[in-house]
């Protein structure tokens, strides 16, 4: 009976150190952070790797973790500075970094997110107007992202992202906003027009310029040629060309006389007698070279 007594024992503490070893020995995965309370009372904090722990004084409370998480993206009223109703759409991804504040210092910190959120949005958008909302998503999306982390900061929490994925208003409002934007395309598409127009008349006068301009430079060409020719022929007679222009000229007289006698009619030709003398000048001339 003694001997199996102290068996038993042997046994229970054997199995004690076991237990024991293995509430000491913790391994924490790369994605989580372990709370260690000591009676109830935070003493730690595990982070990833291997941990001793003391049994049955040290206990493993919370197992946290710190991957980026997404809130639901629930719509949220709001108003805009210029008084039009909308309901916009966020993303928000946020992390734990400090899991001691996400647990002791707030109970749902899911619901405390969305809470502030919402205060914060309505915050920004009422210093907004709506023009405003549609065209500078990033920077209100900027903006509520800074308001938040002032409050997230002390749940032990990081925002990461914040991002304004939609925005939707009132039908009237939509219907007022589709009349004004068919309104400022029908501008554009006349100023479009007009610029057209314009620029259609400003090219045409160009060419009608350029053309005007190509005529009167062929014009001072031509003239500057006959100008020339005369120079030429003029500078030809001065130095003793005039005997030979008047012979030619005479040449050209009998000719044409000759061809106004040809044929078996009689005729009877009247001629001025300066062509007649010039023309039986000629003649004389002719002969005597002959």
């Amino acid at each position: 009976m003694e001997n199996l007594a102290s068996t038993l024992i042997w046994i229970f503490f054997a199995v004690l150190i076991i237990i024991a070893l293995k509430l000491s020995i913790q391994i924490v995965p790369q994605s989580d952070n372990w709370v260690i309370e000591s009676f109830g009372k935070y003493s730690r904090t595990l982070q990833a790797g291997f941990h001793i722990i003391i049994p049955f004084y040290e206990t493993v409370r919370y197992r946290i973790r710190i991957l980026e998480t997404q809130l639901p993206d629930d719509w949220i009223d709001a108003i805009t500075h210029d008084n039009v109703q909308i309901q916009l759409k966020l993303a928000i991804l946020y992390r734990i970094i400090d899991p001691s504040r996400a647990i002791y210092r707030i109970e749902n910190l899911e619901l405390a997110i969305k809470t502030i959120v919402n205060g914060t949005v309505r915050s920004v958008i009422g210093k907004t107007d709506l023009d405003g909302v549609q065209s500078n998503r990033r920077h209100l999306a900027d903006e509520i992202e800074t308001e938040l982390n002032t409050v997230a900061n002390e749940w032990g929490i990081k925002l990461t992202r914040v991002e304004v994925t939609d925005v939707n208003v009132d039908d009237e409002t939509k219907d007022a906003m589709s009349k004004q934007l068919n309104a400022e395309r029908e501008r554009r598409s006349v100023v479009t027009r007009a610029e057209g127009d314009k620029q259609s008349v400003q090219l045409n006068a160009d060419a009608e310029l350029y053309s005007a301009q190509k005529k009167a430079e062929a014009k001072k060409i031509l003239a500057d040629a006959e100008a020339y020719a005369v120079e030429v022929v003029s500078k030809a007679i001065a130095q003793g060309g005039q005997s030979a222009v008047e012979f030619e000229i005479k040449k050209i007289q009998a000719n044409a006389v000759q061809e106004l006698a040809k044929g078996n009619n009689s005729k009877l030709i009247m001629l001025p007698s300066d062509v007649l003398s010039s023309l039986s000048g000629t003649l004389g001339k002719i002969a005597d070279r002959l």
